[in-house]
């Protein structure tokens, strides 16, 4: 990457800023399918810059990439052992249908056979899971009939049905589908819907150095700060590229720069960044204007305007390019300019 000097007093903030605002009021709010997982929706454009930008932690669409450790990475059957062991399988993805009884609290799940030999799982393994949740179970044949062990009223009965359905049975929770893809040098990896760090690099034959996710909040969590720092920059280069857009990276960098600062990821909105302004004036001028000013008045709250915002908020010359530099002149050399405007005239 191409290097660029940056002169001292240059409005670097109001530049990245600029880099970004333009190309996201431009870009089209299109969605498109990450390749192989046809039911996950890939949020992207400016739904994406907004989710990165705000620092959510629950993303819309989480998602990871993982690649195999060496000596498998080539063996697309061993490839597949270990998308089984992280894909999440809960009790509704294995059977065929279910039937309700609210009043006597009764409910018989109907098991599909294929997919609990695909899974791997047996109707044991269902059965303990729901037996753990307060149930009582019995099987007859391919359906499992459950009755409530707690007299409850209709409503959490429902609620009591619907939560065994979500039962998880197998697999790491927060995965709902993994599939596994091929790159170009023929190493396989899998590709993830959902997103669980953690839980992925306690399976064998996943390299723990090579997981990645877009959950910003959960990389930091897992590898700290600069990791997410990391992952911030990568993240917005990588969404404003794939619209089509061309930013200069430092730019984006140095927004991941500001976001990260504190020690910690923090969004640009008044619980982040705008929030956290020294200057009094910076934040009332972002929202809240008036809790602003009365908490200032009430701890007594000094604003020596040394920023952009507040200086153009009381119409004061802002300390960035020209207004950074402050020229003084010389008593001597003043008379002696005097002098010569004096006799010029």
């Amino acid at each position: 990457m191409k290097e660029f000097s940056i002169q001292s007093g240059e409005a670097v903030g109001v530049v990245a800023a600029e880099s970004i605002g333009e190309p996201s009021t431009q870009m089209l709010l299109r969605v498109f399918h990450s390749a192989g997982i046809s039911s996950a929706v890939v949020t992207t454009g400016l739904p994406r810059i907004l989710e990165i930008i705000d620092a959510r932690k629950n993303p819309k669409s989480p998602i990871m990439h993982i690649n195999m450790a060496k000596g498998i990475e080539k063996n697309y059957e061993k490839v597949r052992e270990v998308r089984k062991k992280i894909e999440e399988v809960k009790v509704s993805g294995l059977i065929k249908g279910f039937t309700e009884n609210l009043k006597s609290g009764l409910m018989e799940l109907e098991l599909d056979r294929e997919k609990m030999a695909q899974h791997e799982i047996n109707a044991r393994s269902v059965m303990s899971k729901i037996e753990a949740f307060g149930a009582d179970t019995e099987l007859e044949g391919d359906t499992i009939k459950i009755k409530i062990k707690k007299k409850e009223n209709l409503k959490a009965t429902r609620i009591s049905f619907v939560n065994i359905r979500g039962l998880p049975v197998g697999g790491i929770p927060g995965i709902d589908k993994a599939i596994v893809e091929q790159a170009e040098d023929g190493a396989f990896f899998i590709t993830t819907v959902g997103s669980n760090i953690k839980g992925v690099l306690d399976i064998e034959g996943v390299d723990k150095e090579k997981a990645y996710s877009n959950n910003i909040v959960e990389i930091m969590n897992m590898y700290g700060v600069e990791a997410a720092r990391n992952t911030i920059a990568r993240e917005l280069y990588s969404t404003i590229t794939a619209e089509g857009f061309t930013t200069n990276f430092r730019h984006l960098s140095l927004i991941a720069d500001a976001m990260c600062f504190y020690g910690a990821v923090k969004g640009v909105g008044r619980h982040g960044i705008a929030g956290l302004k020294e200057s009094v004036f910076a934040r009332a001028a972002f929202e809240e204007t008036v809790k602003h000013f009365v908490n200032a008045a009430i701890f007594s709250e000094r604003d020596n305007l040394r920023g952009v915002a507040e200086n153009i908020l009381i119409g004061k010359q802002v300390p960035v390019g020209t207004g950074f530099v402050k020229l003084a002149v010389k008593k001597d050399d003043l008379k002696k300019i005097k002098s010569k405007d004096k006799a010029n005239k």
